[in-house]
C-alpha cells in the first residue's frame, strides 16, 4: 500500500506508559496495553486519541515505551497523573489503515514492515506517533531517515 513522507512538528503524547520487551511492534494483544488503555478511556482526556512509541532498543529488537492516551499541545492539558512523552520533530513515513481491531493494526505495521523490507523506507526509530481519528482509521507516523522517497 502506499505511505507519503511528511515532515511533522514535534508532537506531545499524555497518557500512561506501557514497557513491551515481550511483543514485537505491531502486534495488537498485549494485556499491560489493554489495561493502559482500558484505564486512560476512563477518564477525561486532553485532545483526540493517539498513541506515542518512544525509547526504542534497536539493538535488541523490540524493546520500547509505548504511552496510550490523546495528543496535546501543551503540559497544561496533560491530566493529572498521567505521563507524557515528546515525538521529535522531523521526517516521517505516513500509513494509514481502515478496518477492525485487531485486523487495522496488523494490516498496518505489515505496511510498514513490507516498505522496511523492501528498502522503500528505513527507519531512524526517534519515535512513532499513531493518531486515531474515528473507531475505524488509524494514521501511524513512523520516523524514518530523511533523504527516503515514497511509493505512489
Amino acid at each position: 500500500m502506499p505511505f507519503e513522507i511528511v515532515h511533522r512538528k514535534q508532537t506531545l503524547v499524555a497518557g500512561l506508559p506501557v514497557r513491551s520487551p515481550k511483543r514485537a511492534l505491531g502486534r495488537p494483544r498485549d494485556p499491560g496495553l489493554e489495561r493502559a488503555w482500558s484505564a486512560v478511556l476512563k477518564e477525561e482526556l486532553g485532545g483526540p486519541l493517539a498513541s506515542a512509541y518512544t525509547d526504542h532498543a534497536v539493538d535488541i529488537g523490540s524493546y520500547y515505551t509505548q504511552t496510550v492516551g490523546y495528543q496535546c499541545e501543551s503540559l497544561d492539558q496533560v491530566t493529572e497523573g498521567h505521563f507524557v512523552a515528546c515525538v521529535p520533530a522531523g521526517t516521517y513515513a505516513k500509513f494509514s489503515s481502515t478496518g477492525n481491531f485487531p485486523e487495522v493494526v496488523t494490516d498496518l505495521w505489515d505496511q510498514v514492515r513490507e516498505a522496511e523490507g523492501s528498502s522503500r523506507i528505513v527507519r531512524s526509530f526517534v519515535g512513532d506517533f499513531e493518531y486515531y481519528p474515528n473507531a475505524f482509521r488509524i494514521d501511524l507516523y513512523v520516523s524514518v531517515l530523511a533523504s527516503e522517497k515514497a511509493d505512489a
